[in-house]
């Protein structure tokens, strides 16, 4: 099996004998998101465009009463154990798909008192996406620290995932590192038979937050490279200097999409005066690197 293709397998079984049976004869490789609105048709998004499809008769994919059972489906009817995660908006597949939801929130529980549609966001794994921009974060073979920076939706979390083997399995000029990552939603490495491979020598820590995942990996794991997706809080921002105070390398991602745009968040601004990256990658596209800027922010 193609292993981009895993994602349409592991979730069709979730969705409705109508969306199965509009997807299943598909050939989704390009698909990159998939939507879902009460009363509406499917919508399946393409870097091309974006298609609409129907349910028999020219009815809506998704009807009123199976918002419920795909969200259940969507939890492994466990609803109650993806709580925390229903709160901030959506949840994660086993095979890495992040499911986000739209509807009308409860001001009591925070969490969706009427669900209205669902945007499913694919994960694909690019193998080979890092290899062209790892030997510009070397310096003799070792890993630099250094921070992907994007808009949202160009493929910061593909590149990632790829540099974490790269390094890990010692490739493209890199000697072998042991890498810890923290894996907060499932999102870099995934879960069970759908998990991506992150090299021989890494050590995943999943379900916890990544500021305290960070700390944690440093005192039980000695990891040469720390690596983690989308830094936000302050407590994130906290553990990575920890992590250089100890002289490991930090690998992360993070939401910008410029430099400039980057450093007005305060916790970035507070990472780039400490000089805590020595490389910062701009990408505007999958693999794709608009530009490298060294720790004093000058272009290479």
């Amino acid at each position: 099996m193609d292993e981009n293709m895993n994602w349409k397998h592991s979730l069709l079984p979730l969705l409705t004998e109508d969306m199965r049976q509009a997807l299943a004869p598909l050939e989704l490789s390009k698909v990159t998101e998939i939507r879902l609105r009460l009363g509406r048709p499917m919508e399946l998004v393409t870097p091309a465009g974006s298609r609409l499809l129907y349910a028999p008769n020219g009815r809506p994919m998704l009807r009123d009463g199976e918002q419920e059972e795909l969200l259940s489906a969507f939890c492994g009817h466990a609803r109650y154990a993806w709580e925390k995660e229903i709160r901030h908006g959506f949840i994660t597949l086993q095979n890495g798909c992040r499911v986000g939801i739209a509807g009308r929130i409860s001001a009591e529980t925070r969490t969706p008192a009427v669900v209205t549609g669902f945007c499913i966001r694919i994960l694909r794994p690019v193998v080979g996406c890092g290899e062209r921009v790892l030997p510009s974060l070397l310096t003799e073979g070792r890993m630099r620290s250094t921070l992907l920076f994007s808009a949202p939706g160009a493929g910061k979390t593909t590149l990632l995932r790829d540099i974490i083997r790269l390094v890990s399995d010692g490739r493209c000029g890199a000697a072998p590192h042991r890498v810890g990552v923290v894996d907060e939603r499932f999102e870099i490495g995934g879960q069970g038979s759908a998990a991506f491979d992150l090299g021989e020598r890494t050590d995943v820590l999943s379900g916890v937050a990544k500021g305290e995942g960070l700390l944690r990996l440093l005192a039980t794991m000695s990891p040469q490279v720390l690596a983690a997706d989308e830094l936000n809080l302050s407590a994130d921002v906290a553990s990575v200097l920890e992590a250089k105070s100890r002289g490991v390398t930090v690998l992360c991602t993070a939401h910008g999409g410029t430099f400039e745009e980057l450093l007005r968040r305060e916790g970035m601004k507070r990472l780039f005066r400490a000089r805590t990256f020595q490389r910062y990658v701009r990408l505007v596209g999958c693999g794709a690197v608009d530009e490298i800027r060294d720790e004093e922010g000058t272009v290479l």
